[in-house]
């Protein structure tokens, strides 16, 4: 090795021995990689050859396993060549393996590299001293006890490959004590020996596909149906939702049951998923079933294939086509309308020809005993269609007492259901079938409502009758009819009810008046316009002239009504009895004093108008005086003083020069405490003219009120025919006409007014809002106040005087019916003498 005899033999041990370690190091190194290239591959081989079966797969192929050993062949070739026998064929020179010693021990100083190299015989121009030679020489031999092998060699690699190779190796040895012949079968396979396959455990077998069974029929309980596969191949309707079904062989049959079975699907978009079944039921003739009600066949989309694993068992490649269901893509609707609607029918028509053809809508109603046929266009040709309906009344054209039947056309792309006389809201529902028997998944809903025939609504109005009428009194009525399609007839009733006195054969001797039990009736048929508008004038006094209707004296009792009565003739008809309008009939003179004491309560309401009008215009004051205050200006504000003190105020200006600062900061105060305080007092003059302003509305619908009673009150003394006319002349052109004047002039100018006031108030432009244009604004307000205030106590003069007048007829009628009273008395008195001269 190029090594003198002259280096100390302690130092050339060590080196040589340090080459040996080197040697066995790269030994242990490769052996220990190749171990755990084989270990590895036999592990993973193992797995990919076994787990698929495990899970339900097959084998890996004998050329998989092929190339698997002849990678692993030459991948350890490799090694033995490279990292074993290239490594130990490397020569270790002394000055290297000194090199090495000295990096991991840096106390030697140099000294043994200079000890080996200096005394190599193939040395030469080396200059030293031999005394230091030989010193140094003798301090690296004495150091070699310092020497540590263990710091030279990087132990990492070698730990890193154990912590491999010995969990791989006792989990190899713990198999083959545990299972011999697993062990055995795993090696024979991966070494080619053997090509023996892994035994199952497991067998399953398909059922089919359990599908519900789609009816139109909601009261009945929803059946499902077993559907089996054809050459792995079943059809189903798109976004059916239905039940996968297999079952596996027990230990009865020699198999064990797998705990779970896992289903696994691609759709035709490439979609993957994979899905569990679950246990269900208990074990029957050996075997156990299992379901899947979930995805792939939840709502299903497009054609699946599917895969079943059962522990090591597997159901390869079973399609499910997704095939569309037929779709109703329209619906049409026929109606004819029944005999009551047809006024104007056309002659000639056939009595099966529909009166209108629409399409269906959300919401639609048909008329009351209408007959309905649908006709419906089909997606893709049809099979049969499944019809229910949940309404009473319906009954077929062709068969009574049977549910309707559904007419396929001979191209199978359209269908007709028709019902007749159809009087309550349906219900129907469809389930088209297609030629395969494939159906809809969900039944088509049609909801036809109905427009109930509605009893007709009749309305009677006398305008200038009371509760209280004269036996002469006049009745003009004002009736109206309606009906949804139109009224009939309509007929007015006059009903009177007789009074006679019976004290004497009834032992009553109070005097009260008993009505007859049987009431006399006239009934007229007004002529009826376009609106269902009708009038018409019962004339009592007529009436009885002609011996229309007896019994008409004070104490009687008229009632009216209105009948009304519409085409309506499918069933009971539709006729309807209006208001009862009851009257009594009394004398003019009690009527008269009904109509006074009405004329009273119509004074009082003008008092109380002419009060509030009164305090109307006191408020106008107020607010007159108040605005004046708050649209004053400055110059009116100022008086003569002010202004005197203004100027002795500038002339002592240049004196008070050192206070100006001061001065200004209080009166820029004073001036926003003034701003806040003006607009306050607007505010609050604004609130008050508002609060005059509705008072004048108030008064204005009381008078307007007042005088619509009047008016009521003239023309029911005119329906009556009592009283004079000087005494209805005095009454109209004395109150009601002035007060309509005041209501219709001076009120409305004086709202106007008013509110002209608020606006000058709250102008903004000083010279719109200033105390000349108030003063204006507010005297025309009072004048016409005033104005308003002299009207009204005009009438109310008017109205004492009426009642003067009133006072003295009452006391005239009074001296009359005394006056009657003793012709009577006499009468009878004169009777009782004569009678009494033949006894």
């Amino acid at each position: 090795m190029g090594r003198t005899e002259s280096l100390d033999p302690g130092l050339r041990d060590l080196l040589s021995r340090l080459r040996e370690r080197v040697r066995r190091y790269i030994v242990w190194d490769s052996l220990l990689a190749i171990a755990a290239l084989v270990l590895v591959v036999f592990w993973v081989a193992l797995a990919v050859d076994y787990l698929p079966v495990r899970i339900g797969g097959s084998e890996m192929p004998r050329s998989a396993r092929a190339v698997v050993l002849f990678a692993v062949a030459v991948l350890v070739v490799l090694i033995l060549a490279k990292w074993l026998w290239g490594r130990l064929n490397r020569e270790l020179p002394d000055d290297s393996l000194a090199l090495l010693i000295e990096r991991h021990h840096p106390s030697l100083g140099g000294r043994l590299v200079t000890a080996v190299q200096l005394t190599q015989e193939n040395r030469s121009h080396d200059s030293h001293s031999p005394v230091l030679l030989q010193h140094v020489h003798q301090e690296a031999a004495a150091a070699v006890d310092q020497v540590e092998f263990g710091r030279v060699f990087r132990w990492e690699p070698i730990r890193r490959k154990l912590m491999l190779v010995i969990p791989l190796l006792l989990a190899a040895l713990v198999m083959a004590i545990a299972s011999p012949q697993t062990f055995a079968r795993a090696v024979g396979r991966l070494s080619l020996f053997s090509d023996s396959p892994w035994p199952r455990k497991a067998e399953l077998e398909m059922i089919g596909v359990e599908s519900p069974i789609i009816t139109a029929d909601e009261t009945e309980e929803v059946g499902t149906e077993l559907l089996t596969f054809e050459d792995k191949t079943l059809r189903l309707a798109r976004g059916s939702s239905t039940t996968l079904r297999i079952r596996a062989a027990t230990e009865e049959l020699g198999h064990t049951v797998p705990e779970i079975c896992t289903v696994s699907y691609v759709d035709d978009s490439g979609n993957r998923g994979q899905s569990n079944l679950r246990r269900v039921g208990r074990i029957q003739d050996g075997y156990q079933s299992f379901v899947l009600d979930g995805p792939p066949l939840a709502s299903l989309a497009e054609s699946v294939t599917m895969t079943i694993r059962g522990l090591d068992d597997r159901l390869l490649d079973y399609r499910i086509e997704a095939v569309d269901p037929p779709a109703i893509a329209d619906m049409e609707l026929a109606i004819r309308y029944p005999d009551y609607l047809r006024i104007f029918d056309a002659g000639g028509a056939s009595p099966d020809a529909a009166d209108q053809i629409l399409k269906y809508q959300a919401g639609f109603r048909i008329r009351e005993g209408s007959s309905l046929t649908l006709r419906g266009t089909s997606s893709k040709p049809l099979g049969a269609v499944d019809v229910a309906t949940t309404s009473e009344g319906v009954r077929d054209e062709s068969t009574d007492g049977a549910e309707p039947v559904v007419k396929i056309a001979d191209d199978r792309m359209s269908f007709e259901w028709s019902v007749s006389d159809l009087r309550a809201p349906t219900s129907v529902r469809l389930v088209p079938k297609d030629e395969t028997g494939i159906s809809a998944q969900a039944s088509y809903r049609y909801f036809i409502g109905v427009v109930r025939d509605q009893v007709p609504e009749t309305s009677m109005t006398m305008k200038g009758i009371g509760s209280s009428i004269t036996p002469i009194a006049m009745l003009p009525i004002q009736a109206i009819a309606k009906d949804d399609y139109g009224v009939e007839s309509l007929s007015l009733t006059l009903a009177v009810r007789a009074s006679e006195e019976t004290a004497d054969d009834a032992g009553n001797t109070n005097g009260d008046a008993t009505t007859i039990a049987e009431p006399q009736q006239h009934t007229v048929l007004p002529e009826l316009d376009r609106d269902g508008n009708a009038a018409w004038t019962f004339d009592l006094r007529d009436l009885s002239d002609d011996g229309t209707v007896n019994g008409l004296a004070p104490g009687a009792s008229v009632q009216i009504f209105t009948t009304a009565k519409d085409r309506f003739d499918l069933g009971e008809p539709h006729s309807i009895r209006g208001e009862v309008v009851r009257l009594q009939v009394v004398t003019p003179e009690t009527l008269l004093a009904t109509l006074e004491r009405r004329e009273l309560e119509f004074r009082s309401r003008l008092e109380q108008a002419i009060d509030e009008t009164q305090r109307l215009r006191q408020s106008l004051a107020a607010v007159q005086n108040d605005a004046l205050d708050v649209l004053q200006t400055p110059d009116e504000e100022e008086s003569p003083e002010e202004s005197d003190s203004d100027a002795d105020a500038e002339s002592a200006g240049d004196e008070s020069d050192d206070d100006e600062s001061d001065g200004d900061e209080s009166a820029d105060d004073d001036t926003a405490d003034d701003g806040e305080e003006d607009v306050r007092a607007r505010q609050r003059v604004q609130l008050r003219i508002r609060q005059s302003e509705l008072q004048a509305t108030k008064s204005t619908e009381e008078l307007a009120g007042i005088v619509v009673g009047l008016e009521d009150l003239l023309l029911e003394m005119v329906q009556n025919r009592v009283d004079s006319v000087d005494r209805r002349e005095r009454l109209e052109n004395g109150v009601r006409n002035p007060l309509s004047t005041v209501v219709t002039e001076p009120l409305p100018r004086l709202q106007r007014q008013i509110t002209s006031m608020e606006r000058v108030l709250m102008a903004e432009d000083p010279a719109e809002s200033s105390g000349e244009k108030m003063t204006e604004a507010a005297t025309a307000a009072i004048a016409t106040t005033d104005e308003v205030l002299l009207s009204l106590n005009a009438v109310l003069e008017k109205m004492l005087d009426l009642e003067s007048f009133n006072e003295i007829l009452d006391l005239v009628r009074g001296l009359i019916s005394d006056q009657e009273e003793l012709i009577e008395e006499t009468e009878e008195t004169r009777n009782q003498q004569v009678q009494d001269l033949f006894k």
